[in-house]
């Protein structure tokens, strides 16, 4: 069950009070200063990175999930002390999705709101990370950013993450936002391999393109429908055990389902 934010007795708390139940379909940014913004961070974290923003005055925030957070009986139970001190080990994170991204957001920032049809239609998108992308020619379904998937006949797990800030672009010339999103793999040995991916907004499942083992992400860009991606790398001469210093930038477009480098 998800947890929400019962915003109907605000004015006689002086903290959020949690109930077990399923969440509002919708929030609306609260308590941010004007002219600010509310981080959309890749995973439940406040040292994640930050993937997106939202305006101090928005309406029309997805909700997809709640964790954290106090529940209804530590609330009605609980000293003021105690209440803080469940908030600073386990503070409250919620998922949302607004106006093409999706990720986590502080839940202290939230409450519930109502979103008309038009409204919440506007920000349709592509949702990178809960969505199958194809890997060295095996499916990965990520859920939340993440897939971990057990090698058959050990003990071992493929490992699978969405790192770095995802660009939203039409890539497909279907008048909707394709995503381009950098994930890394880890099969249990030393190596993290790099990968661009590409969430197409109709679903299709793309071939992601290996960039390289332990790089650097500098930037990832889409310039005249061409994905650019600046990384560092290992010259010739560095062992695998050095840090990378050479600087490289690679253009990509897609062609059908797979992203092909140009030259």
């Amino acid at each position: 069950m998800l947890r929400f934010l019962a915003v109907f007795v605000p004015c006689l708390f002086t903290l959020p009070l949690y109930a077990e139940a399923d969440g509002p379909d919708y929030w609306r940014v609260f308590n941010v200063n004007k002219g600010n913004v509310l981080n959309i961070r890749s995973s439940a974290d406040i040292k994640a990175i930050r993937i997106g923003k939202i305006p101090y005055d928005s309406q029309c925030v997805k909700n997809h999930g709640c964790k954290g957070g106090l529940t209804f009986d530590e609330f009605t139970t609980l000293s003021e002390s105690e209440k803080q001190q469940i908030l600073k080990q386990q503070p409250r994170w919620c998922r949302v999705s607004y106006q093409g991204v999706s990720g986590w957001v502080a839940g202290r920032y939230l409450r519930e709101s109502h979103c008309n049809d038009d409204e919440s239609h506007s920000g349709a998108f592509i949702d990178p990370l809960n969505h199958s992308y194809s890997i060295e020619g095996e499916i990965v379904n990520l859920t939340d950013g993440s897939a971990r998937v057990r090698i058959a006949g050990t003990t071992a797990f493929v490992t699978t993450e969405a790192v770095a800030n995802t660009v939203f672009t039409d890539l497909t010339a279907d008048d909707k936002k394709d995503a381009v999103q950098i994930l890394i793999q880890q099969t249990g040995g030393s190596g993290t391999f790099y990968y661009l991916s590409v969430a197409a907004s109709d679903d299709r499942v793309i071939d992601s393109y290996f960039l390289g083992d332990r790089i650097k992400i500098e930037a990832v860009n889409v310039v005249d429908k061409n994905m650019v991606v600046t990384y560092l790398d290992r010259g010739k001469a560095q062992a695998m055990s050095d840090q990378p210093v050479v600087s490289m930038t690679k253009r990509f477009k897609l062609d059908g389902d797979k992203i092909v480098l140009l030259q």
